[in-house]
């Protein structure tokens, strides 16, 4: 007799975790296991793909997916990509599609409390994880994209983020308004474990700093006024922060907290020569062999986005179709990638990501897949704080990065999001689908 719940709650955490330390493993520890990584990551995307149909019972979850269907479907038709290159770039959202139903599968069954335990103890695990991963990959390259935990090379802006929100959301969990400091030394443990963060080089973890602490007080009007007596130890700890961070890193002040090396770093020197360098490359007066490797930095590729969509027959509204940031392993770039490889690779903000394969309607689609999870109130303490920092996540993966790619980063963001409000009793809808688990 075969336990459901044993056996899908299995598949789920197996596959998360395959995806979560392949990388770790085949780069550090097993590097012959390298070669397998297109293949191990196609069996796990298999497995959610068949989870999260089985997982439909909702009828926002079949909203989202039926929409992308008809929004992907026209733009691969459009811009005629064909069946293969479609389902392949389709992979890249399995997390905005699948993630939330096989988390509501588990929550709104009578083994919620269970699948919530095992949850919380694996989210613990991957901190300390991290912890000794980023550590050794420090000690060994530096503080650069090698910090990504263990996760590997180029994940360590998704470590970082990931870092932040389950420590938030494991304190929340013990955290008692009142006593401030006294709670921070009570939980010091998770305060502990963001020390990885300050071992890559990734900038955007101050501000995931900040709002972490802040976050930890309570919406109360002398919040407020306890935060203006605080404001210059807060300011103090923030500059001795970034004064260790710099010291653990080898940067200078100029290299990276000055005006010019932000606007370096975000949006490039001169953005207006690259656009016309866009430009001439749609007219034909350059090709690609004669610009070479270009590392365009992230909100200048935003400002792409209008040229690069009017060389697509799906244009703005539908975009050049998916799968355009797939390819180059197994399969083949499509013609649009390789005509524009030299913007799409790199560092991507998840609004070009989308914009590019799917246009305005893609954008539409995914704000609203989005905005549907923020929308119910929940019922779990300091539930507000934890939306909030989910929030200002989205907010900055937007022009920052791609991490929803990544299905192990959706499952535990909307995890932790929707944990406040999915249960048996208001979510009965999708009651049903782990009922009599000795089948």
């Amino acid at each position: 007799m075969i336990d459901r719940y044993k056996f899908l709650s299995g598949l789920f955490f197996g596959a998360m975790w395959a995806l979560l330390t392949f990388g770790f493993i085949s780069e550090e520890l097993l590097p012959p296991l390298a070669s397998l990584r297109s293949l191990v990551f196609f069996l796990c995307d298999t497995i959610f793909l068949v989870l999260g149909i089985y997982s439909l019972r909702n009828k926002r979850d079949i909203f989202v997916v039926v929409t992308f269907l008809f929004i992907g479907i026209t733009s691969c038709v459009l811009n005629h990509i064909g069946l293969l290159f479609g389902l392949n770039g389709a992979r890249d959202f399995f997390g905005l599609l699948f993630a939330v139903p096989i988390c509501r599968l588990f929550l709104t069954s009578k083994y919620r409390e269970r699948f919530i335990e095992s949850f919380d103890k694996q989210l613990l695990i991957f901190l300390i994880i991290q912890a000794f991963c980023m550590t050794w990959q420090f000690v060994r390259y530096g503080a650069n994209d090698h910090g990504g935990g263990c996760m590997g090379f180029g994940f360590s802006g998704i470590a970082s983020t990931l870092i932040y929100i389950i420590s938030f959301y494991l304190i929340s969990k013990k955290w008692k308004y009142g006593n401030y400091w006294g709670e921070m030394v009570r939980n010091k443990l998770y305060i502990f474990l963001l020390y990885p963060t300050f071992l890559n080089e990734t900038k955007i973890s101050f501000v995931f700093l900040l709002a972490y602490f802040l976050l930890l007080l309570p919406f109360e009007w002398k919040t407020a006024l306890k935060i203006l007596i605080s404001l210059p130890i807060m300011i103090g700890a923030m500059v001795g922060i970034g004064i260790a961070y710099l010291f653990i890193t080898g940067q200078s002040v100029e290299s990276v907290f000055t005006q010019a090396a932000m606007d370096d770093y975000l949006i490039g020197e001169d953005p207006e020569e690259l656009l016309d360098l866009a430009q001439y490359v749609q007219d034909g007066t350059y090709d690609i062999e004669d610009i070479g490797v270009l590392d365009i930095p992230r909100f200048t590729k935003i400002f792409f986005i209008p040229e690069a969509l009017d060389d697509a027959e799906g244009g703005e509204l539908w975009g050049a179709g998916l799968g355009q940031f797939k390819g180059g392993s197994l399969m083949e770039l499509t013609p649009y990638a390789e005509k524009w490889n030299w913007v799409l690779s790199g560092s991507i903000p998840y609004l070009f990501f989308v914009m590019i394969q799917l246009g305005v309607l893609g954008l539409a689609w995914f704000l609203y897949t989005v905005a549907t999870l923020f929308l119910h109130k929940s019922k779990v303490f300091m539930g507000l704080n934890i939306k909030l920092f989910i929030l200002l996540i989205f907010s900055l993966i937007m022009t920052y990065n791609d991490s929803l790619r990544f299905f192990p980063f959706c499952a535990i963001i909307f995890y932790i999001l929707i944990i406040g409000y999915v249960n048996c009793e208001d979510d009965v809808e999708s009651k049903p689908v782990l009922e009599g688990h000795n089948q």
